[in-house]
């Protein structure tokens, strides 16, 4: 239920030209309320100049967009919330008044003087959290940032540099402390945008407008070209590289992590080790693994770990056991997990701090006494678990149970690709003992009951044999059974979406 304020800045903001002259007169505990309704209502005008006077050191567009309770206490995005941002040309254009507003405030400090705004001390505009999975969308927010920045290097000119014989380009000219600010965002750094993002990251300091990185996405970059990047990344802000879209041999990750130290806040790391499939399939060697852990026991900091499709076959306890400090987020998908390898990570000192574990496409169901000992282990800290193509039969499922449900912070369950039935999940959302109230998403399996025509031998996928009216069915029949239910928000996601619950947001 909104609130009366947030009802009234509804009403008032329907005359969008009229609220825009009367900001400045407008109190500051306002600004955040108008804003909501604002970018909800797609007043671009009014995001503009609500952004051009903002009375505040910092504008966080992802916190200021947060309208429920759960939000308001815990700075974390929900469902609600993220429903905000569409991904679509609609919410580029809001963005793109956003920026337009940052624009005309520099402009308004250089070319008039900072006196003529003496209540405004904008200095940080946090824009993270605005990427997608489409390379289109992702491709609009980098052409956006180099936009902005360079319209910034422009106003730094102002009449002076207009009038001096070097022009424009003048690096002497200097621009008042108050318009100096950092654009703090996410990169999705490709081929085709590497160039113009180094010019950019290179001349910070020619600007007014400092462009800074928090993660750091590579996609389909050569090893080479990555390390051009890394000592022009702000040190103290960048959080996250992620190089899992990219061709890479361990003795270039090794390479790459050496580069890492620099970075004081850099917390989590991920990976690919190598896009060819029967390469993955040769076990690591106890010298590869020294040289890996070697290099991640100098990062401090790390709390997240994903080592995608890395054959360790025994060799987790040499990767991990040298950290100093638990690892709160472990992806170990296809990684050739062995008994060794869940008996360390059991009884690790990470155990106590997982939130979040990925163990897609191992079999953990052959070391089952080992999985259950592990499950107890983390499940006063664990929230999102992943166990996708683990091969779960129903009589394995039901050994699981009671350990899943003293998960009581379990939010996300993935169960994609199990041989199960959906007597299985009715039995474990419908039993008694079901106190998983903090339970949002869980991705299915391919119901054997919902199939039709299988052979003898169950093949590895299901999904040609499957019978969707059938399916279709039984998700009603779950999602009726819920209703009244303190879990009656469950959403049930097919795999190919399941990962969603970002470490830095469970």
């Amino acid at each position: 239920m909104y609130s009366l304020i947030f009802l009234s800045a509804q009403q008032l903001v329907q005359d969008e030209e009229a609220v825009c002259t009367i900001l400045e007169s407008m109190p500051r505990s306002m600004f955040n309320i108008l804003f909501k309704v604002a970018f909800r209502n797609n007043k671009t005008q009014l995001l503009c100049e609500l952004v051009k006077i903002w009375p505040y050191p910092e504008f966080k567009l992802q916190l200021l967009l947060q309208t429920c309770r759960c939000c308001s206490w815990t700075y974390r995005k929900c469902p609600e919330c993220r429903r905000m941002l569409t991904y679509d040309e609609l919410c580029r254009t809001k963005i793109d008044a956003i920026m337009l507003g940052l624009m005309k405030y520099i402009r308004t400090v250089i070319m008039d003087g900072s006196q003529q705004l003496p209540d405004r001390s904008l200095q940080h505009l946090d824009m993270t959290g605005l990427l997608d999975k489409s390379f289109s969308w992702n491709l609009k927010l980098t052409r956006l940032w180099v936009s902005s920045i360079r319209q910034a290097r422009v106003y730094t000119s102002g009449p002076q540099s207009q009038s001096s014989p070097q022009g424009a380009g003048a690096s002497s000219v200097t621009f008042p402390a108050e318009a100096s600010m950092n654009l703090l965002v996410d990169l999705m750094l490709y081929p085709p945008t590497a160039d113009m993002l180094k010019e950019l990251l290179q001349e910070n300091t020619n600007s007014p407008l400092h462009l800074k990185c928090r993660d750091f996405y590579i996609t389909f970059m050569v090893f080479h070209d990555m390390l051009k990047f890394l000592p022009i990344l702000d040190p103290l802000e960048l959080r996250r590289i992620d190089i899992s879209h990219c061709f890479m041999t361990l003795e270039l990750i090794v390479s790459l992590l050496s580069q890492f130290t620099t970075f004081q806040n850099f917390q989590s790391f991920k990976l690919t080790f190598n896009t060819n499939k029967t390469m993955n399939l040769v076990p690591m060697l106890n010298t590869d693994a020294e040289l890996l852990a070697a290099e991640l026991r100098k990062l401090r900091w790390l709390k997240e770990l994903a080592l995608p499709s890395m054959c360790l076959l025994g060799q987790l306890e040499n990767l991990l056991g040298g950290l100093q400090y638990p690892l709160e987020s472990l992806q170990l998908s296809f990684c050739s997990l062995t008994k060794e390898d869940l008996t360390y990570l059991a009884r690790s000192h990470h155990s106590t701090h997982l939130i979040k574990l990925d163990l897609t496409g191992n079999a953990i169901i052959q070391q089952l006494d080992i999985f259950l000992e592990l499950l107890k282990s983390i499940s006063k800290s664990l929230k999102w678990l992943n166990v996708t193509l683990c091969e779960i039969k129903d009589s394995d499922f039901y050994a699981t149970l009671p350990y899943l449900y003293s998960c009581t912070k379990l939010s996300h369950l993935g169960l994609s690709d199990n041989p199960l039935s959906s007597k299985s999940i009715f039995t474990f959302l419908g039993s008694p003992h079901h106190k998983l109230s903090n339970l949002k998403s869980m991705s299915l399996p391919i119901f054997l009951d919902c199939c039709q025509n299988l052979p003898q031998s169950l093949p590895r996928s299901l999904e040609s044999y499957v019978n969707l009216e059938m399916t279709f069915y039984v998700i009603n029949k779950m999602k009726q059974m819920l209703v009244g239910r303190r879990n009656s928000h469950i959403v049930f996601t097919p795999k190919l979406i399941f990962d969603v619950g970002d470490y830095f947001d469970l």
